[in-house]
């Protein structure tokens, strides 16, 4: 069956449980004392961690989410939950971009993400494509215990211009949370839909059909400071940067599509080494 044009009833859930632990026994290496992080996972449906891997020494554990459907049509349901538990240390990526697929089929498809953090985590997807037609409802939710430091991204593209298809009917609507322990600090909402205003509105996406959000959550008790602020700027003079809380860094970036991974990953360099304290190291998959 051709999933884009001939969706009707059929659907399903994907479900992924992701919980990152520090081994029990320190270890000794040019970094200093260090512990492997090691993965416990369980899935249901067509959502899993392809492997755990460890180009970075055993103390940080890189993990592939594979979707082997390759597209997400009407009535999907995709479930992660994430933990990243104290002094673990955790990179999560994807090996192709997701897709959303365009369906007549008035249920949407959703995504729902929660990852609870309390040790070092980067949530680093490849890109999200929303096809024509699609019907999206997409919930992030990030609580960070006061030991938690991330660097995450969320890169979207709306439709597919090389092919002549543009995102003129539809509706995405996306729900970014995070959470600190003394309450919410910051909930970015998007609802687009097809052909929007606000795809060439001044104060939407002026004409662009492609934006990212950065954001950078440091451990306590560390706050971002103005050289810092100031230094990613100037690396990353793309993005639109903005400190929400004492521990949050937010960037925006419009741009088109074929600029907006090699951008992400400039400010991915520039980060990583304040907020994880850890030098750049891309993993080999991105190359690919």
């Amino acid at each position: 069956m051709n999933r884009v044009e001939s969706f009707t009833t059929a659907s399903w859930l994907a479900r992924l449980e992701l919980d990152f632990y520090p081994d029990g026994q320190v270890q000794t290496g040019p970094a200093g004392q260090t512990r492997r992080t090691n993965l416990k996972h369980q899935h249901q449906g067509p959502l899993r961690i392809q492997k755990a891997l460890y180009p970075e020494g055993p103390a940080l554990c890189h993990a592939i989410i594979v979707h082997p459907p390759g597209g997400i049509a009407g009535g999907d349901r995709l479930e992660v939950q994430l933990r990243s538990q104290v002094q673990s240390r955790a990179l999560v990526t994807t090996p192709s971009a997701a897709k959303w697929y365009g369906t007549d089929w008035v249920v949407p498809a959703t995504q729902k993400i929660e990852i609870d953090l309390e040790g070092q985590l980067e949530w680093l997807p490849q890109e999200t494509i929303v096809f024509d037609r699609a019907q999206v409802e997409s919930d992030i939710t990030i609580e960070a215990a006061a030991t938690g430091a991330m660097l995450g991204w969320d890169h979207l593209i709306f439709g597919r211009r090389a092919s002549g298809e543009s995102f003129t009917s539809g509706r995405f609507a996306q729900s970014l949370k995070i959470i600190f322990p003394e309450g919410l600090v910051w909930h970015d909402r998007i609802v687009l839909e097809g052909s929007d205003a606000l795809f060439h509105s001044p104060i939407g996406l002026r004409g662009h059909h492609a934006f990212a959000t950065v954001w950078a959550i440091l451990a306590e008790p560390d706050a971002w400071t103005e050289p810092q602020l100031e230094s990613v700027r100037k690396q990353s003079p793309e993005l639109a940067w903005t400190v929400l809380h004492p521990r949050l860094l937010v960037g925006r970036l419009l741009v088109e599509p074929l600029k907006l991974k090699g951008l992400l990953e400039q400010a991915w360099s520039t980060l990583r080494p304040l907020v994880l304290g850890r030098m750049a190291l891309q993993p080999r998959l991105w190359a690919t």
